[in-house]
């Protein structure tokens, strides 16, 4: 019995010795291929990094563009303002660049100002600007007035 497990270890040391020229040629290639993925996986980086840092001159610039709103739209905007908002008074002047928020009342000053605050809310991409107002003394029975103008503002990239 002893001399058949010797056997099988000059058997299993002999089947190694044949086989080593075939691991030194797979663990060769294993480190050539660790030492090329290495390589590529350090040029990507590197282009990575590059594309990362791109100039100022390349970047893409952005450009707002403001499109005034219409007649039609102030006439809108200033219904839906008036309906919520109970007590204030929504002019549109001849011509239609810009509306006025009003109010008669000095205890309707609180909702004017809420008008004002929320018109924001209520009109969907648009952005609003105030080109006057007034507290005190606007002339006639008007407590308070805004007039304000709205426009919607877009992003455009050039290259």
């Amino acid at each position: 019995m002893a001399d058949s497990f010797q056997n099988q270890i000059i058997i299993a040391f002999n089947v190694l010795g044949r086989l080593r020229p075939l691991a030194i040629v797979l663990v060769g290639a294993a480190l050539i291929g660790t030492i090329f993925a290495g390589n590529e996986i350090s040029r990507a980086v590197a282009a990575y990094s590059q594309a990362a840092t791109v100039s100022g001159d390349k970047a893409a610039k952005v450009k707002l563009a403001r499109m005034p709103l219409t007649a039609e739209d102030y006439t809108r905007y200033g219904g839906i303002i008036a309906g919520l908002v109970p007590g204030v008074r929504v002019i549109v002047p001849e011509g239609g660049k810009s509306m006025r928020v009003v109010v008669n009342n000095p205890g309707a000053y609180q909702t004017w100002i809420y008008a004002l605050n929320n018109l924001q809310s209520y009109s969907k991409n648009v952005v609003w600007e105030a080109d006057s107002i007034c507290l005190q003394d606007c002339g006639g029975e008007l407590v308070a007035s805004a007039d304000i103008q709205g426009y919607v503002q877009t992003a455009e990239f050039e290259q």
